[in-house]
């Protein structure tokens, strides 16, 4: 039985255009691009920062930095992936910054049925201790392949790794989330039958 190709992002002829058009300087072109890739940008800084308003600042200053530094784009990957990790670098500047954790107005509104919203406001809580648990690299992959679905090679690409390399990452990373989730539940259900 014949596999399927495995389908990577590639940059269409009118995203090259605008890629070079970009490297000259022309703001019409980061404009378009914005248009093509922000709600992937927001998506992944969203799931990296677990923050609406830090995620839509964060876009905010990657585009910015793409348009500052367009001209070191070499090309050697898709416009997507560059964009990428420089969103990532800002995203992991941002959480090594202290903060307050605070839980947003519109996850507050979405659980007003009491009984299943506290048990989805729970679980989602302890996913994201546990993942805060993890190391950047585990976070990422992670954040990349199962929360984006990205294609391992693009991911690969990204973090600047061989495929191997990346597919055994993110087996580690998956391996620590479960055992960080066990821990905690098993904590979590002491402290319960300890009430």
């Amino acid at each position: 039985m014949p596999t399927a190709p495995i389908e990577t992002h590639h940059e269409s002829p009118y995203e090259k255009r605008l890629v070079a058009r970009l490297q000259a300087g022309e703001s019409e072109a980061l404009s378009a691009l914005f248009d093509l890739h922000v709600d992937r940008v927001f998506a992944f800084a969203r799931h990296l920062l677990g923050s609406r308003e830090d995620a839509e600042e964060i876009v905010t200053e990657a585009f910015l930095r793409a348009f500052q530094r367009a001209t070191a784009f070499r090309g050697e990957c898709p416009f997507r992936g560059w964009l990428f990790g420089i969103t990532r670098n800002l995203c992991l500047d941002r959480l090594r910054q202290p903060r307050l954790m605070l839980l947003e107005p519109e996850a507050m509104e979405r659980h007003t049925d009491h009984g299943q919203a506290a048990a989805e406001m729970e679980t989602s809580l302890v996913v994201r201790q546990a993942l805060a648990q993890l190391s950047e690299e585990h976070r990422l992959v992670l954040t990349l392949c199962d929360v984006e679905e990205w294609d391992a090679h693009e991911v690969a690409a990204i973090l600047e790794k061989s495929l191997p390399a990346t597919k055994s990452l993110l087996y580690r990373a998956r391996r620590a989330l479960r055992t960080q989730l066990t821990t905690l539940w098993d904590e979590e259900e002491e402290t319960h039958d300890a009430l």
